[in-house]
């Protein structure tokens, strides 16, 4: 398990062994802090044929869930954008009929806010009317998205970074560092997401995007910018995220005014809006756009 996650885990086992373990998990936090990893332990220790919140890894429950066919554990993502309510009803079913390994059983669902509103209230009465040994495992990206209704059945859980020391050591040892990277810093509340970037090789995108924001007056090659951009999925939010830090930077050297710095950002914004919201969008138009636009302002006197 991560460092960062130890207490949160030593405190849901020290909940399972009081008998406080709430049968509906709401795990929540940002993008790379371990959330998958943690319900996953979980799922295997609530699984797990011996007593305790601690999986032995020997007994048949446990090889069963190494080998991924575990008949008493159910997985739901999203693979189309949302959570629909026949998933939910398919859960709902499989919470119902007894266990084929006599224990518990277990449902992991990631990503909960992409639950739609029928989904979500489907998934209520299991929530309310919790059979005994029936244990739900949420993960969260964005709290604010659910539903309140489904927050009031749960216990929430937040995972986080809270000693950035740690995380920073931990991406040390993975090669990743403010040393070579001069925006890692601003990223190791998110160390899962860095060490992603690491594996899939994306990291010079993410300092070429990273150096691109901090000079974007000088920036002509739209077509360079947005090949870089298409190297990942996330980078896009990754630029607006540096181009924000930049333009605020400007702000507290006096470099820019007020007035300049909001009409940067409301740009910003509405870049990252439009390539959530309007399908097929031509995204080198809207990105010529979005740097022109803030070489025009960031250039008046």
């Amino acid at each position: 398990m991560f460092p960062w996650i130890e207490l949160v885990r030593s405190q849901m086992q020290e909940s399972f062994e009081r008998n406080r373990f709430h049968h509906a998990q709401l795990i929540h936090g940002l993008v790379g802090v371990g959330k998958t990893a943690l319900v996953q332990s979980l799922s295997e220790d609530l699984l797990c044929m011996n007593s305790g919140l601690n999986s032995c890894g020997q007994c048949k429950s446990c090889l069963l869930l190494r080998a991924q066919n575990h008949p008493d554990l159910l997985h739901l993502a999203s693979e189309s954008g949302s959570i629909g309510v026949d998933e939910v009803r398919t859960l709902n079913e499989f919470v119902f009929h007894s266990a084929q390994q006599g224990g518990n059983k277990v449902v992991i669902i990631e990503q909960i806010e992409k639950m739609t509103e029928s989904a979500a209230n489907a998934l209520l009465k299991t929530l309310e009317e919790p059979a005994a040994k029936r244990y739900i495992l949420m993960t969260c990206n964005d709290i604010s998205k659910v539903k309140a209704t489904v927050l009031s059945r749960c216990n929430q859980v937040r995972v986080a970074v809270t000693d950035g020391t740690v995380a920073k050591q931990w991406l040390a040892m993975k090669g990743i560092s403010s040393d070579a990277h001069l925006w890692a810093d601003s990223f190791a509340n998110q160390p899962l997401l860095l060490e992603q970037w690491s594996n899939q090789g994306i990291m010079p995108e993410v300092d070429y995007l990273w150096k691109v924001a901090h000079d974007i007056t000088s920036i002509s090659d739209i077509s360079a910018l947005e090949s870089s951009l298409a190297k990942g999925t996330s980078l896009h939010t990754v630029f607006a995220r540096f181009l924000i830090s930049a333009v605020k930077q400007e702000l507290v050297a006096d470099q820019i005014n007020f007035v300049q710095y909001h009409n940067c950002t409301q740009q910003i914004k509405k870049y990252m809006s439009d390539h959530h919201k309007i399908l097929g969008i031509n995204k080198l138009l809207s990105l010529s756009n979005l740097v022109f636009g803030l070489q025009r302002v960031l250039k008046q006197d």
